[in-house]
């Protein structure tokens, strides 16, 4: 049972474009549980949850952060290769959804709040920053946060003069380990709030701090990850995070607010009847029922509603839903010979396509060569160097080892003749009788 009494804080998993998940959670919690994103003291994530900390640190209401996430799987499905082609650019996306979506001081909202796990690339580190300068500076390292090689590119960027990469890397649930933490997670497993599994999935994997069932749908959705699917799953994905974040709030008694109107339970009525108005109906009716028992039964059909209302989504995120659906898909779907025809038409074009995304990247990456490539150099140098120590300490500690067996081998050998029979052998006549030792000095003969 999760307490609230000493606070809490929020951990979200790195997961691509399965970040559509956290939108179905987190629309879930502002309905029925507003008080845990707002009263939380900690809003910590790694790549894709790392911005969805930040939508909800900067104040980002739900249904845009969806409209973004959308728009770039859109982007990334219209290619032939999909988010893998090189002409897709994902982190320019990024940076322009968040210099377009963000405000001005977010990161004063931001600063002591949301915590954003980066890997340093010298050491494989990872770097938990919650304190931010600008809102470049803010976005700099979201960007970083961000950043899978070779996914993303090759060059991973700078945030404060360092390189990073993805936080996933090295730690893809901060602050997980605490009692106090919610985490979140696309994948089933032990997480607070993630999809439920048949319990017949025995084996887990952790990866940076996340369990991941061995099943078949945690596979699919690790592929998922990189290449996005198709707007109907995409949509599944959010219904799912909806019933999942709304079943935490059940086994955890966190529902402190009044189901919806669409939910209620009286015939005609949009209040629920109180504890005494039970009670006095009961009284009325001459029930032999306790008003305990009635509540009881009534809070359990008003579970059960909740979970058949979970397929359906808020107003606000269903509009967005089938605004960014567009209708396309589903037109191009009814001609499949069309659609084979340009699918290949599509590969004929793929080299010339390769081609000028290289000349474009390159374009884009001339004026960063010169830093680029220093810092390559470097990374190269401080490899071998370490690479040098490491066999120098090696050599040194093999000459130890040798030093201290012909030490132990000169020692054993002062003590032995070379017979084999032990110099100083007075310690075998310690244990025998004085009388004896007379004995023997008597029977010795003497020199005249």
């Amino acid at each position: 049972m999760f307490e609230t009494k000493n606070g809490w804080d929020i951990s979200v998993a790195g997961s691509g474009f399965l970040g559509v998940y956290y939108i179905g959670v987190g629309s879930c919690l502002q309905e029925r549980a507003s008080y845990i994103l707002d009263g939380a003291t900690k809003i910590c994530g790694a790549s894709s949850g790392a911005l969805f900390g930040a939508a909800i640190a900067c104040n980002i209401s739900m249904d845009k952060t969806l409209a973004i996430m959308m728009e770039m799987a859109k982007q990334a499905r219209k290619r032939s290769l999909g988010a893998l082609h090189p002409a897709f650019n994902l982190m320019k996306l990024v940076h322009h959804f968040m210099d377009r979506e963000l405000p001005d001081d977010a990161h004063l909202l931001a600063n002591n709040r949301l915590f954003v796990s980066l890997t340093r690339v010298s050491d494989g580190q990872n770097l938990l920053v919650s304190q931010f300068d600008s809102k470049e500076d803010l976005m700099q390292a979201l960007i970083c946060s961000c950043f899978f090689p070779p996914f993303c590119g090759w060059m991973p960027p700078s945030f404060r003069g360092i390189r990073y990469v993805d936080g996933a890397v090295s730690d893809n649930l901060p602050l997980g380990k605490l009692k106090n933490t919610i985490t979140i997670s696309p994948f089933s497993g032990e997480s607070d709030i993630c999809p439920q599994e048949n319990s017949y999935y025995y084996h887990k994997v952790q990866y940076n701090n996340v369990s991941i069932q061995v099943n078949f749908s945690n596979m699919f959705r690790v592929a998922s990850v990189f290449l996005p699917p198709e707007h109907e799953v995409l949509e599944q994905m959010c219904r799912d995070g909806y019933r999942d974040a709304l079943r935490f709030l059940h086994e955890n008694n966190l529902l402190k607010l009044d189901p919806l109107p669409e939910l209620s339970l009286t015939d005609g009525s949009s209040t629920p009847m109180s504890c005494n108005e039970v009670k006095q109906l009961s009284d009325t009716e001459n029930n032999e029922m306790n008003c305990t028992t009635i509540c009881k039964k009534r809070s359990h059909v008003q579970h059960k509603q909740d979970e058949e209302s979970t397929n359906s989504l808020p107003a606000h995120i269903e509009k967005v839903m089938s605004e960014s659906c567009g209708g396309a898909p589903y037109a191009a779907g009814r001609f499949r010979l069309m659609r084979l025809l340009v699918q290949i038409l599509m590969l004929c074009i793929l080299p010339l396509e390769w081609a000028f995304a290289f000349v474009y990247r390159f374009i884009e990456w001339a004026p960063e060569i010169t830093s680029d490539i220093q810092w390559l150099c470097s990374l190269i140098w401080g490899l071998f160097h370490l690479k040098d120590k490491g066999t120098l300490t090696g050599n040194k500690c093999q000459q130890m080892s040798s030093l201290d067996e012909q030490e132990s081998s000169s020692q054993s050998l002062s003590e032995w003749d070379v017979s084999g029979e032990p110099l100083y052998p007075a310690t075998g006549l310690q244990h025998l009788p004085s009388g004896d030792m007379q004995h023997n000095q008597s029977n010795q003969p003497t020199d005249q």
